[in-house]
C-alpha cells in the first residue's frame, strides 16, 4: 500500500479558507503539507455540549482514562485511527464547516478529547455498551426515533468513534444521505438495499465526508449483513479499507458481497420500519452519478444522543 509521499493529513482548519483553494495544483503530484491555524469559534460550544452529557468528563489535556478496571477493549485514538491520506483512496480535504455550521477542526479536537472517556466498562468494572438514538424528521413532520445498539466486541474502535461523534453533536441536523438499491446477480433475493447517513456536506460527497481522520479497519468475517445491521461507510474505490470516518449505513437486506469487507459495529433495535420508510422516499435520480439515491426532500436527524447500557451476560 503506497501513501501519498507519506503526507501527514493532520489538518488544522484555516479560518475562512476554501479547501478547494488549498487543493489547487495538486494534480498527480504529492500536495504540500497543509499547515494552518484552527478556527475555534465553535469549539467551546462543541466541548460544552459533550461535557453536559452524564458520564462524559471533557477536560483539556486530561489524562487517558484507559486504566478503568477491565476495559480490555480500549485503544487510544492514535492506535485506532490514521491521519494519512492513501493516494488511491480518492479522499479529499474535508469541509471547513458542516452543513449545520459546525467547524470540522473543532469537532476533530473535541472527539480526541473525549475519546479516552468513552469506556466499555462502568465505574465498577462491569461491561457496558451504548445505544445511539436518532430523532428523525422530514420537513416539519417527525418520523420517529431510531435506536442502534452498538457492539464493542465486534469493533470497539468504530463504536467509540460513532459514540464520540454523537456526543459532540456532530449528527444533530445532518441527514440520511441516500438509499442504495441494486440488483445483484446470483445473490439470494437478488437485491441489495441499504440507507446511508452522516455526511457533513449537503451533496453527500464521500471524498470530503470526514473530519481529518479515518478508522483502521475492524473487518469481521463471521458477522454477516442482514436487515438492521449497521456498518461504517467506505470510499467507493479499490484501496478503501482505511477510509471509514463519520458516515454509516443500515442494511435492509443480506449483502454477502459486503461481508468481511466493511466494519460492522451495531444493530437496529428500534425503528427498522422507519429505516424502510426512509428507503422508500423519492430520490433525485436513479441513474449513476452524484445524485443517485439522494432524497428529494431531506430526511434530517434532528437530535442524536448516546447513552450507556449495561451488558447482561
Amino acid at each position: 500500500m503506497k501513501w501519498m509521499s507519506n503526507l501527514s493529513f493532520v489538518l488544522l482548519w484555516l479560518a475562512g479558507a476554501s479547501w478547494m483553494t488549498l487543493l489547487g495544483g495538486c494534480g498527480d503530484k504529492a500536495a504540500p503539507q497543509v499547515e494552518a491555524h484552527s478556527q475555534l469559534s465553535t469549539k467551546s460550544e462543541i466541548t460544552a455540549s459533550a461535557a453536559s452529557i452524564p458520564s462524559v468528563a471533557v477536560t483539556k489535556g486530561a489524562a487517558s482514562d484507559s486504566s478503568a478496571p477491565g476495559d480490555s477493549l480500549h485503544r487510544p485514538f492514535a492506535q485506532a485511527c490514521t491521519t494519512e491520506v492513501n493516494a488511491d483512496s480518492g479522499v479529499a480535504l474535508p469541509p471547513v464547516y458542516t452543513l449545520t455550521g459546525k467547524n470540522t477542526g473543532s469537532l476533530n479536537e473535541a472527539i480526541q478529547e473525549i475519546w479516552d472517556h468513552i469506556r466499555f466498562v462502568d465505574d465498577h468494572g462491569k461491561p457496558q455498551t451504548y445505544v445511539l438514538e436518532f430523532e428523525v424528521a422530514m420537513g416539519n413532520q417527525a418520523l420517529g426515533t431510531l435506536e442502534i445498539r452498538t457492539q464493542p466486541e465486534w469493533a470497539p474502535n468504530h463504536v467509540r468513534n460513532f459514540v464520540a461523534l454523537t456526543r459532540v453533536g456532530y449528527y444533530d441536523g445532518l441527514r440520511f444521505d441516500r438509499v442504495v438499491r441494486q440488483r445483484v446477480d446470483g445473490e439470494a433475493g437478488g437485491e441489495l438495499l441499504l440507507v446511508e447517513a452522516g455526511s457533513p456536506v449537503e451533496n453527500a460527497d464521500p471524498a470530503v465526508s470526514h473530519l481529518g481522520y479515518w478508522l483502521l479497519p475492524e473487518f469481521q468475517s463471521n458477522i454477516k449483513h442482514e436487515a438492521g445491521i449497521v456498518g461504517a461507510c467506505l470510499m467507493p474505490s479499490e484501496d478503501n479499507a482505511e477510509t471509514a470516518a463519520c458516515r454509516f449505513y443500515i442494511a435492509l437486506t443480506p449483502a454477502p458481497a459486503m461481508d468481511g469487507n466493511f466494519t460492522l459495529f451495531g444493530r437496529v433495535t428500534k425503528g427498522l420500519d422507519l429505516v424502510r420508510r426512509i428507503s422508500e422516499q423519492p430520490v433525485l435520480s436513479q441513474e449513476a452519478g452524484p445524485d443517485q439515491g439522494r432524497f428529494v426532500q431531506p430526511v434530517v436527524i434532528r437530535k442524536a444522543i448516546a447513552r450507556p447500557l449495561p451488558v447482561i451476560k
